[in-house]
């Protein structure tokens, strides 16, 4: 966009520059005021189309372009699944280019599974190491783990390796419900946590299926109990947390501590094995949910909450 602009600018002088023997003083004059003119407009409104195209406003890619690039993405770790291209939307963001949504399927053991995938795919020009790639491919070149670059199908080989469901199954058995007025349990999941300090472990793992073979480019099958014992395998517990009427008016913090006091109150002598649990709260001011962003992880022993985590970062799980 800079260079076009320029090479009008340039044009319309050089344009002049040629014309000007050849034309009356007075029409010389006026097309010189017009010049001026458009000149001056081009640089008033060239800020305003240079921040069009860093949004990607200009970027153009063809369906058939992004669904090669996704392929390349996957083919780049040895991912042989399929993938279906459901969306692709341009991305007005300061990194331009477009956003794909779409659906990976591979067949393990006779089944078919799925996991939904985001790509970026990026196409400013001046960004030359990132051109035409997806946001896979540059993790690529940055030799970027499988599971850190796909987390969705590192999610996907632990949720259907044998064992994981009967484990969350039995914690989420084992939970008895103290019936509190505010804090309601709701069921159970679970988080992969690639922060863990014992990632490594997961690596060789990961290594030794490679070597075999197996689906997922390795990432499956996992053992659950194992993952958890080493917080790379969190189960979520997740909760609705009703505001009660004389709170609605807190201040957060207040909020925080009462909230943090009620799972306290909950965790607490729950037949729960010691480790890692990652809780999602879903505030609720009546039936309207106000707030589903919520979430703590919560480090239990004992049968007792040794500490509230609002950040999961590696110097808090040791």
């Amino acid at each position: 966009m800079r260079l076009l602009l320029s090479a009008i600018v340039v044009g319309i002088i050089l344009n002049l520059a040629r014309k000007r023997n050849n034309i009356p003083n007075s029409k010389r004059s006026k097309d010189i005021k017009i010049a001026i003119i458009i000149v001056c407009v081009l640089i008033a409104i060239s800020p305003v189309l240079i921040l069009m195209e860093m949004w990607g406003l200009f970027a153009h890619a063809s369906r058939n372009e992004l669904e090669q690039a996704v392929y390349r993405s996957y083919e780049n770790y040895g991912l042989t699944g399929q993938f279906e291209l459901e969306e692709y939307e341009k991305n007005y963001t300061s990194v331009g280019g477009f956003v794909i949504h779409g659906t990976y399927s591979e067949t393990i053991a006779g089944k078919t599974y799925q996991a939904k995938s985001r790509f970026e795919y990026y196409t400013r020009p001046s960004e030359l190491k990132n051109y035409k790639n997806t946001d896979a491919e540059v993790d690529y070149k940055q030799n970027k783990k499988i599971y850190q670059t796909f987390p969705e199908l590192a999610y996907l080989g632990i949720e259907i390796s044998p064992g994981t469901s009967e484990f969350l199954k039995k914690l989420d058995t084992s939970i008895t419900d103290p019936k509190m007025t505010a804090l309601k349990y709701d069921g159970i999941d679970f988080q992969f946590n690639s922060k863990s300090g014992n990632m490594y472990l997961y690596d060789e793992i990961l290594e030794e299926n490679q070597r075999k073979g197996q689906a997922l480019q390795g990432m499956y099958p996992m053992d659950a109990q194992y993952l958890f014992q080493k917080d790379i395998f969190i189960p979520e517990f997740q909760f609705r947390y009703y505001t009660p009427e004389d709170k609605k008016d807190q201040l957060y913090d207040a909020y925080l501590k009462d909230l943090e006091s009620q799972l306290k109150e909950f965790f607490n002598n729950q037949p729960l094995p010691s480790g890692l649990y990652a809780v999602k709260i879903d505030r609720y001011e009546g039936d309207k949910l106000v707030n589903n962003s919520g979430g703590y992880h919560v480090r239990i022993g004992n049968r007792q909450v040794v500490k509230f985590i609002k950040k999961l970062q590696q110097e808090s799980l040791d």
